[in-house]
């Protein structure tokens, strides 16, 4: 088993790793194409499109085949895709390199996860958010080498083929000891429960529409808590990623102790106290000037966001009229919408008003995270 949990988390730390280090270069290519907020945040609704093409794709895939296989084969695409992001020079070929990443990130989003279900089962004890907790720890990482690389003038293209090569590099640990059998709920339940994404039942829709609202956060964090950095803080010595990195830092504690503090608490008390932390660390952030409260902000935002995308595909993964698999998918359906519409809306608002005033759409979705966690997750478990 221990094999089998050092195989998984390989796969989450490299979807970390890998998504941070798009992240990081964000600025590079808002300034390289000469793009605008609004176009900018058209451009980046490329990732997320691709995600959401590629989820009934990924369900449907993990139908017929076993999520060893798709997890190889989106690892394989990241290293095709990532250093094509590299030679990017127009903003068309930024939305379709974007829409592969996205496309690449979400199969092995969904097989991963599937993964973790099937270990779940196997030792009978949750421990989705550890998982996720490593992806936290490749999104620091990632972070702090993407700050670092930029600080020594290294391009985006030799920056993306380090960071195939690292995906290469990890093939051989991970890919022998992933878990080659479908889940026993797949196996044994599989003509009795549901197979599409389009019949959730109620508490899965309102899960989703809760990852809903972490993802939507999560995704503007990584999209434009660097540039809000870059822009607001011209006169500091800090580095512009300074407020990126010690978010992923508070990703990777929070997920450390999601389980045993969801396994105490519930999950729905849990996803309450997690949207009230994003409404305060935002309003931090984005109210107070001193730069070492707004690091701190950016940190408590961190931990908020850090248990809802975990805690709600360990529940979904659970659901007893829907596989595993297409119950995840369902969700993340769902949830990627806020991705899909987060960089657009968070583009358009800066271009009408400013940066700052856009980011506190994150203080509205904490606290309505805060609000469906209370009401409707109260209702349903009675």
């Amino acid at each position: 088993m221990i094999k089998n949990r050092v195989s998984i988390a390989v796969l989450f730390f490299l979807c970390g790793l890998n998504f941070a280090s798009w992240a990081t270069r964000i600025p590079d290519f808002k300034y390289s194409l000469h793009l605008s907020d609004a176009k900018l945040g058209s451009l980046l609704m490329g990732l997320p499109i691709g995600s959401m093409v590629s989820l009934p794709i990924a369900g449907w895939l993990l139908t017929l085949y076993r999520s060893k296989i798709i997890c190889i084969l989106a690892v394989i695409l990241y290293v095709l895709i990532m250093p094509l992001l590299g030679l990017i020079n127009t903003s068309h070929q930024l939305f379709l390199g974007l829409f592969a990443f996205g496309m690449a990130g979400d199969l092995l989003n969904i097989a991963m996860n599937t993964q973790v279900i099937h270990l779940e089962e196997k030792i009978s004890k949750t421990i989705m958010s550890s998982f996720h907790a490593i992806f936290s720890i490749g999104l620091l990482l990632g972070a702090l080498l993407g700050s670092y690389l930029i600080k020594l003038e290294i391009n985006p293209f030799h920056h993306f083929c380090s960071i195939s090569l690292i995906n290469i590099l990890f093939v051989s640990i991970y890919q022998k000891n992933l878990l080659a059998n479908f889940p026993k709920s797949e196996n044994k339940t599989a003509l009795k429960q549901q197979n599409s994404i389009l019949k959730l039942n109620s508490y899965l829709v309102v899960l989703s529409l809760i990852a809903f609202c972490g993802m939507l956060c999560e995704g503007a964090m990584a999209d434009w808590i660097t540039i809000y950095f870059k822009e607001y803080l011209l006169y500091n010595t800090f580095p512009s990623t300074v407020g990126f990195s010690c978010f992923a830092f508070a990703m990777v504690l929070g997920r450390l102790f999601g389980d045993p503090i969801s396994n105490k608490f519930g999950i729905r008390h849990v996803l309450f106290c997690s949207g009230l932390l994003i409404a305060l660390g935002m309003l931090v952030t984005l109210l107070i000037y001193q730069i070492h409260v707004k690091i701190l902000g950016c940190f408590i935002t961190g931990l908020g966001i850090s248990t809802i995308v975990p805690l709600i595909y360990s529940a979904a993964g659970k659901s007893k009229d829907i596989l595993p698999s297409i119950a995840i998918a369902g969700v993340s359906t769902i949830s990627y919408l806020g991705f899909l519409i987060g960089p657009v809306v968070i583009g358009y608002l800066s271009d009408f008003f400013t940066l700052r005033f856009a980011l506190f759409l994150l203080v509205v979705l904490g606290i309505l995270t805060s609000l469906i966690s209370n009401i409707s997750l109260n209702r349903l478990e009675k």
